[in-house]
């Protein structure tokens, strides 16, 4: 505007000047006889123009005078083209007229005053007020310019023009006043080329300027709205042009200038809080305006480096750029910066800065915004929407919606490696491969997983609360706003990093729930091959669904149903008709304790469940175990008013059993060939070394045993054995009155019976021998002694080899077993191998009593 109110002005001057030449010419040509007496005229028209109180009148030079003028409109545009030939016209002017006073001239709706006295022009318009000298010296005519009030704008100017009338050069300087605002100025004319410079004082009105200029909207709100100063100084603003067919064209290439803002406060966003800056030099160049900012802060934090700019002003494509560097943590504020240009990172730094540049391209002609966010990490705790990690250093690079995560190095107690990855910022999504030099969880006693030197895939899902894969470990994590769910659907994935997995040797999966990361929940099934837990006689269960809880003070593991229930806080495991073999269980549990350096006191209860220990099994209703830091074992158990009593004290086990019935002694024993009746056990040793023990037997039948039964087979090819078929020694088992065995078990391998007596209804039976367990043999001496009544039978029978027969008529039989237990084979031995029998073998069988066979007590015969 001010640029076409100066043509205008130009233009008002030149055809005003113009036209006065024209209207002198032909005044000249009527009256000039008339013009040394002075020539008065109350009104002239001569064509167009029209002239009320004329005078003229020739001295020295003219004198011209008038009251009204009027000038009719001229067809011509405003141009610079004929500025020289005006400037050549002044001079003609100044040589012919000593003084002008033109009262009112009207002219394109403007009146115009002119008035020329001892070199002294001044000129009043409806736009403007102009005075000044004009001086015409040799080959130059110099004007001095005091005052140039443009009135429209409310700019005064004051200066010097000269003009060389042979270079055809204009040169002018002087010093302007525009608002509040007030400077200097130089230009200079050189044929058709124009330059100019200018320059100004501190100044506060910027807003009143920018007004006047023709500026895109969204420029001019940079300009002046968004950037507030509590002073503004024009350093320098310079450029030239080139008059074109009589218009001047500004080189905007060549234009530069130069503002300084000082006590700036920038408002990149209405919703944010401004950016303070002390100053900063505003240029222009190449189309472009930049922002040169000095000591920039936001909010407190440091700015330094940062930029701004608004460029490519002569295209369509003018965009604001901003470059903000700022040494900060990456916190809510600078979270909000960022969400004002709808830019959500899903970052949050609790500790440590970042080294943070935020540049954007926003169009301010066309709605196109690019951003980019670079973020350098030193250590420090970051959160990724809901997941907290620790960085030691690494870069963050945003673009196209996308964000980078390059070389970024985690450590932390339970982690340390390189990260690499992208997040989708619109699908929400994380992809990460962690370099992880460790990962290692633990509870508050020990390390249960480790991990060293492994590439780990990542993917995290956070558009509906925090979903987290790690394929390698099949390991899934889904946290929703009430509960945070963890699946671990292959536990094989996870075993070979476990410390302990004993507990995973086939695998299985678990499910762990929370709600507040203090109480959590888990359910799952483990596969395992060998196991203490086990069903009937040796149902392993392979296959172990559990399920469980955990509190900060306590841990509840159940498992089968909750037939298996351990409590951490007790330290206790319950069993309902499951069994458990406790040896085994020790081992896991010493193994455990060995890894841990911690011994822990154990309690069992059992509720109809069988506990074995190595060849032992109890068979009872109950059972009560005690396992002691020191690994001594005290266990007592309980089936159907049997009691039997376990116990270990270091290397030495004792068991006892008292009047136990059969179905629990089998198992004991490893033997079920006796039925019925009551039996006492008691045995003390060690393990896998020697144990010895002794059973005492009160009632019941002995049968249904291979050697058993190949016994009785042999019997019955011996005709003069047929007395012990019945009633004692027969398929019906053969009758116990009462008994006693000691015995030795060595290497848990081989059994050494030291002495076998059974006193039975029609005979007793003694013996020694040894069966091995290794080999599956046996090697067994008998001697079965008839009483006398039934010796009695075979008095007429011929004395055989193997029979010794006693004074009272008792008969004496000695068998030995041998050969593998599953074919045992019986012979009988010679009498002189009977007699040659161990001592108090012999002694115990001939002389055992029978007074429940006879009315009177007799003395055993002595053997022959």
């Amino acid at each position: 505007m001010i640029k076409t109110s100066m043509i205008c002005s130009i233009h008002t001057t030149k055809v005003l000047v113009r036209n006065i030449v024209i209207f002198f010419s032909f005044l000249f040509i009527s009256i000039f006889i008339w013009l040394k007496v002075g020539i008065e005229i109350d009104t002239l028209k001569v064509y167009k123009y029209n002239v009320d109180g004329l005078y003229i009148k020739l001295g020295k030079k003219l004198t011209l005078k008038a009251d009204h003028i009027s000038i009719p409109k001229s067809k011509a545009e405003p141009s610079f083209k004929e500025t020289d030939k005006r400037l050549e016209r002044i001079k003609y002017l100044l040589t012919f007229f000593e003084y002008i006073e033109l009262k009112k001239i009207v002219f394109e709706n403007n009146i115009v005053g002119i008035r020329f006295q001892d070199d002294l022009l001044k000129v009043s318009t409806k736009n403007y007020d102009v005075t000044g000298t004009v001086l015409h010296e040799g080959n130059m005519i110099k004007a001095t310019i005091p005052s140039l009030y443009i009135k429209d704008y409310d700019i005064t100017l004051s200066g010097r023009v000269s003009y060389d009338l042979e270079k055809h050069t204009v040169e002018t300087e002087g010093h302007f006043v525009a608002y509040d605002a007030s400077g200097n100025f130089i230009a200079k004319k050189e044929g058709d080329e124009i330059s100019f410079d200018l320059s100004s004082h501190e100044f506060t009105d910027l807003k009143s300027i920018i007004d006047e200029v023709d500026m895109v909207p969204a420029v001019r709100s940079w300009v002046v709205d968004k950037v507030k100063a509590e002073n503004y100084e024009l350093r320098a603003l310079r450029g030239k042009g080139s008059i074109i067919n009589g218009n001047f064209d500004l080189d905007m290439n060549a234009l530069e200038g130069e503002v300084v803002f000082t006590g700036v406060k920038i408002a990149f966003q209405e919703d944010l809080s401004p950016v303070i800056t002390s100053s900063f030099v505003l240029t222009y160049k190449d189309y472009g305006l930049y922002f040169d900012l000095k000591e920039p802060r936001y909010k407190g934090k440091d700015l330094n480096g940062s930029r701004v700019s608004i460029v490519d002003l002569n295209t369509d494509e003018t965009k604001l750029k901003l470059d903000l560097k700022m040494v900060t943590p990456f916190d809510r504020t600078i979270d909000n910066l960022l969400k004002s240009y709808d830019l959500k990172i899903p970052l949050k730094q609790e500790s440590g800065s970042v080294n943070a540049r935020f540049q954007a391209d926003i169009g301010l002609k066309k709605d196109e915004n690019t951003f980019l966010v670079d973020v350098d990490f030193s250590q420090g705790s970051v959160w990724i929407d809901k997941v907290n990690i620790a960085i030691e250093k690494g870069n963050l690079h945003y673009e196209n919606g996308f964000i980078t995560l390059k070389d970024v190095y985690l450590k932390d107690t339970v982690y340390e490696g390189n990260a690499n990855g992208k997040i989708d910022l619109k699908k929400k999504k994380v992809d990460l491969l962690f370099d992880a030099k460790h990962v290692k969880l633990a509870d508050k006693k020990k390390e249960f997983f480790v991990l060293e030197n492994r590439k780990l895939a990542l993917i995290l899902n956070y558009a509906k609360g925090i979903d987290i894969e790690i394929p390698k470990l099949s390991f899934t994590l889904q946290n929703s706003k009430n509960e945070t769910t963890i699946q671990l659907q292959n536990l094989s994935k996870i075993k070979p990093y476990l410390t302990d997995s004993s507990a995973l040797e086939n695998g299985g999966y678990a499910t762990i729930k929370t709600k507040d990361f203090e109480t959590y929940t888990f359910k799952g099934e483990l596969k395992r091959t060998s196991c203490f837990i086990y069903e009937k006689k040796d149902a392993c269960k392979a296959r172990v669904p559990f399920q469980g809880k955990i509190t900060p003070n306590d841990v509840d593991f159940y498992a089968f149903n909750k037939r298996f229930h351990y409590n951490q806080a007790k330290s206790r495991i319950e069993l309902e008709k499951l069994n458990i073999d406790l040896e085994k269980f020790l081992q896991h549990k010493n193994k455990e304790e060995t890894k841990s350096k911690k011994a822990q006191k154990v309690l069992l209860l059992g509720k109809n469940s069988n506990l074995r220990y190595g060849d032992y099994t109890l068979v009872v209703d109950s059972y009560d175990v005690e396992v002691n830091t020191n690994g001594n074992i005290k266990a007592i158990g309980s089936a159907g008013g049997d009691i039997i009593k376990f116990t270990k004290k270091k290397n030495v086990t004792s068991i006892q059993a008292l009047r136990i019935k059969d179905k629990v002694l089998h198992p004991l024993i490893n033997f079920n060939g006796l039925h019925g009746g009551r039996y006492t056990l008691k045995a003390s040793g060690t393990l896998g070394i020697e144990m010895k023990g002794e059973i005492i037997v009160e009632g019941g039948v002995m049968k249904n045993f291979k050697a058993y039964n190949n016994t009785l087979a042999f019997i019955n090819t011996l005709p003069a054995l047929a007395v012990l078929h019945n009633p004692g020694y027969s398929q019906e088992g053969f009758h116990i009155d009462n008994g006693i065995s000691s015995y030795r078990m060595i290497n848990q391998k081989k059994i050494i019976f030291d002495s076998i007596h059974i006193q039975g209804g029609s005979a007793n039976i003694a013996g020694t021998g040894e069966i091995d367990l290794e080999k599956k043999t046996i090697n067994l001496n008998l001697v079965i002694q008839v009483a006398r009544e039934f010796g009695k039978v075979v008095g007429s029978v011929p004395v055989l080899g193997y029979i010794l027969m006693g004074e009272d008529k008792s008969l004496t039989v000695g068998l030995t077993i041998t050969g593998s237990l599953d074919k045992p084979v019986v012979k009988t031995t010679t009498a002189q191998d009977i007699v040659s029998f161990p001592l108090q073998i012999l002694q115990r069988t001939l002389q055992s009593p029978i007074k429940m066979l006879t009315p009177t007590t007799t003395s055993p015969a002595k053997p022959e």
